[in-house]
């Protein structure tokens, strides 16, 4: 693949990014003339829709051209595939689609950029194509008690989900195994379901609001160390809205004897800035699961690299954003990228 310096990539990006709107409208227009059939099925509707879902197309390449990898746009659109492939919308629309996408951007890019996106784009198709399935989570010894949770927080029964929640714990060894095969796997599961709309979204919020309930009942039963091993703020960056993750590192790095100061997620960069500089952090740990919040992570970044210089604190990343961009984070000045739960505390 052609290759471009971060600052172009980044340059390229917020071109796209302002962009987005005419493009979608210019791309959906042309979708229905193509297809009058979908107009007459599913109206004015459908045509919002799709408005709606040109611009995601789009957020999402913009991010994975920030990135410098082609992978995570490539599992963008296995994801949209999948997701709409549950709501009877072949995968070639899909891609057809986003080759729209790519074609109507063209004539606002230079030639280095147009090739760029192009490659992306190409991924992207060749992935709707050919998608791959999911790789089936590990069993564990608490198999059986994290199915019965996901049923549980499903369902929405709160008292049925901390009861299995804490006789988790009395049987795991550590309470990292509670927060991984139960927690951590019930809710990649959770998005599975939702995705392949067999849950609605209700119930998809639902079991995120009992996933961090139960959480909150299990941390008060975690004997915290008896030694500090560091001072550290994790926060999710702003946009960002997922938060069980973060919150699960946050508490299992407290039981390790870390001081750690838990933003949440959605937070403004002045305000992150601020809280690093209060608390003396010498690690920060950012969060990002939507591929289209690495923009705003490589921002961050620069702004603790440009206000602490020589004493900037340690950078980790996490969340599932972070899944194919090697590149981006030895850019950020090495900074290494943990996944899941037990990566980051092996990371920390």
């Amino acid at each position: 693949m052609t290759s471009m310096a971060l600052n172009d990539r980044i340059a390229l990006s917020e071109k796209i990014d302002g962009l987005k709107p005419q493009v979608a409208a210019v791309v959906t227009e042309e979708f229905f003339v193509r297809h009058p059939d979908w107009l007459a099925r599913y109206g004015e509707r459908g045509r919002t829709h799709g408005i709606e879902d040109a611009i995601f197309h789009q957020s999402y390449l913009a991010s994975a051209i920030e990135s410098g990898s082609v992978a995570p746009f490539e599992a963008y659109a296995r994801w949209t595939v999948g997701m709409l492939g549950s709501r009877n919308i072949a995968p070639h629309f899909v891609a057809e689609n986003l080759q729209q996408v790519g074609e109507a951007l063209q004539s606002s890019l230079n030639t280095a950029e147009a090739e760029f996106v192009k490659t992306f784009i190409d991924a992207a198709v060749s992935a709707c194509e050919n998608p791959q399935t999911a790789p089936a989570q590990p069993t564990s010894v608490l198999g059986e008690t994290q199915a019965l949770y996901l049923q549980a927080a499903i369902k929405g029964d709160r008292r049925a989900a901390v009861s299995l929640a804490l006789e988790a714990m009395k049987r795991a060894s550590d309470i990292v195994d509670v927060y991984v095969d139960v927690f951590q796997t019930s809710q990649y599961e959770v998005g599975r379901l939702w995705e392949t709309n067999q849950i609605t979204v209700a119930e998809e919020h639902m079991a995120t609001a009992i996933t961090q309930y139960a959480m909150a009942q299990l941390y008060q039963h975690i004997e915290p160390a008896k030694t500090q091993a560091g001072r550290m703020v994790i926060t999710g960056i702003e946009g960002e809205l997922h938060q069980v993750g973060p919150n699960m590192v946050a508490d299992v790095l407290e039981a390790r004897g870390w001081d750690v100061r838990f933003l949440g997620t959605n937070m403004p960069h002045s305000g992150i800035l601020q809280a690093i500089e209060d608390q003396g952090a010498q690690t920060v740990g950012i969060s990002a699961t939507i591929l289209f919040s690495l923009p705003k992570v490589v921002r961050l970044v620069k702004a603790i690299q440009e206000k602490f210089v020589t004493a900037c604190p340690r950078i980790i990343f996490g969340g599932r954003a972070f899944a194919s961009t090697p590149l981006l984070c030895r850019e950020l000045g090495g900074s290494e990228a943990a996944l899941d739960l037990r990566a980051a505390l092996a990371i920390v």
